[in-house]
Protein backbone atom coordinates (compact mmCIF):
# COMPACT_ATOMS: atom_id res chain seq x y z
CA UNK A 1 0.00 0.00 0.00
CA UNK A 2 1.38 3.35 -0.74
CA UNK A 3 2.09 5.88 2.02
CA UNK A 4 -0.16 8.67 2.50
CA UNK A 5 1.94 11.90 2.79
CA UNK A 6 -1.11 13.86 3.73
CA UNK A 7 -1.36 11.56 6.80
CA UNK A 8 2.21 12.49 7.62
CA UNK A 9 1.79 16.09 8.72
CA UNK A 10 0.51 17.15 12.27
CA UNK A 11 -3.35 17.04 12.74
CA UNK A 12 -3.58 20.36 12.56
CA UNK A 13 -0.92 21.63 9.67
CA UNK A 14 -3.15 19.61 7.53
CA UNK A 15 -6.73 20.64 8.79
CA UNK A 16 -4.83 24.33 8.15
CA UNK A 17 -3.60 23.67 4.50
CA UNK A 18 -6.39 21.41 3.95
CA UNK A 19 -8.71 24.54 4.63
CA UNK A 20 -6.81 26.73 3.12
CA UNK A 21 -6.68 24.85 -0.36
CA UNK A 22 -10.58 24.78 -0.06
CA UNK A 23 -10.81 28.67 0.40
CA UNK A 24 -8.86 29.58 -2.11
CA UNK A 25 -9.90 27.76 -4.96
CA UNK A 26 -13.86 26.82 -3.74
CA UNK A 27 -13.07 23.17 -3.96
CA UNK A 28 -13.90 20.23 -1.29
CA UNK A 29 -12.13 18.58 1.31
CA UNK A 30 -11.15 15.40 -0.81
CA UNK A 31 -9.76 17.62 -3.53
CA UNK A 32 -7.65 20.20 -1.89
CA UNK A 33 -6.23 17.12 0.20
CA UNK A 34 -5.50 15.92 -3.15
CA UNK A 35 -3.58 18.57 -4.57
CA UNK A 36 -1.72 18.95 -1.09
CA UNK A 37 -0.90 15.42 -1.29
CA UNK A 38 0.33 16.07 -4.86
CA UNK A 39 2.81 18.97 -3.66
CA UNK A 40 5.05 17.11 -2.16
CA UNK A 41 6.94 15.46 -4.84
CA UNK A 42 7.81 19.14 -6.60
CA UNK A 43 8.13 21.03 -3.33
CA UNK A 44 10.96 18.20 -1.99
CA UNK A 45 12.78 18.82 -5.44
CA UNK A 46 12.98 22.58 -4.59
CA UNK A 47 14.22 21.78 -1.42
CA UNK A 48 17.14 19.45 -2.78
CA UNK A 49 17.28 22.08 -5.72
CA UNK A 50 19.43 24.50 -2.80
CA UNK A 51 17.17 25.11 -0.62
CA UNK A 52 14.59 27.24 -2.36
CA UNK A 53 11.53 26.20 -0.27
CA UNK A 54 11.51 24.89 3.61
CA UNK A 55 10.05 21.03 4.19
CA UNK A 56 7.43 19.95 2.68
CA UNK A 57 4.72 20.25 5.39
CA UNK A 58 6.42 23.06 7.15
CA UNK A 59 5.04 26.98 7.85
CA UNK A 60 6.46 27.77 4.54
CA UNK A 61 4.61 25.51 2.13
CA UNK A 62 1.23 26.00 4.73
CA UNK A 63 1.81 29.57 3.59
CA UNK A 64 3.14 29.45 0.46
CA UNK A 65 0.88 26.70 -1.45
CA UNK A 66 -1.98 28.18 -1.32
CA UNK A 67 -1.16 30.98 -2.80
CA UNK A 68 0.95 29.12 -5.60
CA UNK A 69 -2.96 27.54 -6.25
CA UNK A 70 -4.77 30.96 -6.09
CA UNK A 71 -2.03 32.26 -8.36
CA UNK A 72 -2.43 29.69 -11.00
CA UNK A 73 -6.36 30.36 -10.52
CA UNK A 74 -6.17 33.65 -11.49
CA UNK A 75 -4.03 32.92 -14.78
CA UNK A 76 -6.94 30.78 -15.66
CA UNK A 77 -10.11 32.76 -14.85
CA UNK A 78 -11.29 33.94 -18.39
CA UNK A 79 -8.97 31.58 -20.68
Amino acid sequence: MDRDSLADLPADTHREIVAEVCAVLDVESVTAEDLVRSAEPLWDAMERAGGLVDSWGGGEFCYVFPRVLAFIKSGTVGS
